[in-house]
């Protein structure tokens, strides 16, 4: 397969997004989440969060890229909310790969775009992100990223429940650059 081609995340996304997110959600959280939650809840609830998430009127600082085929197939996305936390930083709030091309480069190109943006809008500050605990695969390719794994604690509700889960840092995210 080609390099994916990077692009910002726009409203008509919403829906291919969603989709893709509870695919993500299906693939890594099976046992996790609730197979009710996961199998006829999970996307309905997503492609409510992402239209009212990338709604041009919304509240929301944040913004995504998409990473696509040449011909226009959604292969990931990645969203952030910039300065999320002055401590902490830039909060990748998602990261999401179709499951079939997981181990393809595509989450890493994601996280270079990710970290290519915030260094020309200017930002110095760290970036983070939280991986589920039971997420070890993730958890992993954030290491080889370079990230820090850090803090375990307890999410914010996800599917209805709490989990543990791990702050992933990159203190220097220009340094995701290097990565190939």
């Amino acid at each position: 397969m080609s390099a994916p081609v990077l692009r910002a995340m726009q409203a008509g996304d919403a829906d291919a997004v969603a989709l893709l997110h509870a695919a993500s959600w299906r693939s890594a959280y099976r046992g996790v989440f609730t197979d009710q939650y996961l199998d006829h809840e999970a996307d309905a609830e997503r492609g409510q969060a992402w239209r009212a998430r990338l709604q041009p009127d919304t509240t929301d600082a944040g913004w995504g890229l998409v990473a696509e085929d040449g011909a226009g197939r959604l292969l990931g996305f990645a969203y952030v909310m910039p300065a999320h936390d002055l401590v902490w930083g830039d909060y990748v709030d998602n990261l999401h790969v179709s499951p079939d091309l997981k181990g393809g480069g595509i989450g890493r190109r994601l996280m270079q775009g990710v970290a290519d943006r915030l260094q020309r809008d200017g930002s110095k500050l760290p970036l983070y992100l939280w991986v589920l605990d039971v997420n070890t695969a993730a958890r992993g390719f954030y290491e080889r990223l370079g990230a820090e794994i850090r803090d375990l604690q307890l999410s914010d509700p996800l599917a209805g429940q709490r989990h543990p889960v791990w702050r992933c840092v990159w203190r220097r995210p220009a340094l995701l650059l290097d990565h190939d």
